[in-house]
């Protein structure tokens, strides 16, 4: 005979299956719930309560679904969506739609490039200093069978060669 821990303890470990529906338990878990129902008899009460009431909910879910009008529901829904492809604005009509809705979203994300064009333009003009020269721009100021010298912005570059050009 089980002690009343462990008859608690293992009601505790049952108590989920006793919802369980036909095939969600292993069958592991179905000997185990038939033994524990076989001695006590709280649980067996349970389930006897849950057995008769289960097959009522559902009935009573589906007749008030159906005394539903869900017809206003369906129709905000499908509005809200567009009912088809026919019914889709322009990608122009979109954007102006959302441009109007969200105003100040547009009017930044309009200004900002142009912004951002001026400020370049006043730090490149207020600039002392002229621009590094990009990669390649060279001078060449003597060249031929002799040694040649490159004139770059960082000062002159002596390249020795051969008599023969290389």
């Amino acid at each position: 005979m089980t002690r009343p821990f462990e008859q608690r303890r293992e009601c505790t470990i049952v108590a989920p299956m006793l919802t369980a529906r036909e095939g969600e338990l292993s069958a592991e878990e179905v000997s185990l719930l038939d033994q524990h129902l076989q001695g006590c008899n709280e649980c067996r009460a349970i389930s006897l309560a849950l057995a008769e009431t289960d097959g009522l909910v559902g009935e009573a879910l589906l007749a008030e679904a159906a005394r539903r009008d869900f017809a206003p529901f369906v129709d905000e829904v499908m509005a809200r969506v567009g009912a088809g492809p026919q019914e889709k604005a322009s990608l122009w009509a979109r954007a102006l739609a959302w441009a109007r809705a969200h105003r100040a979203a547009a009017l930044m994300g309009t200004l900002a490039p142009t912004l951002a064009g001026l400020a370049l333009i006043v730090y490149f003009s207020d600039s002392e200093t002229p621009p590094p020269p990009l990669a390649g721009e060279v001078e060449v100021v003597a060249e031929g069978r002799a040694p040649m010298v490159l004139q770059t912005s960082e000062g002159p570059v002596v390249l020795l060669g051969g008599t023969d050009g290389t």
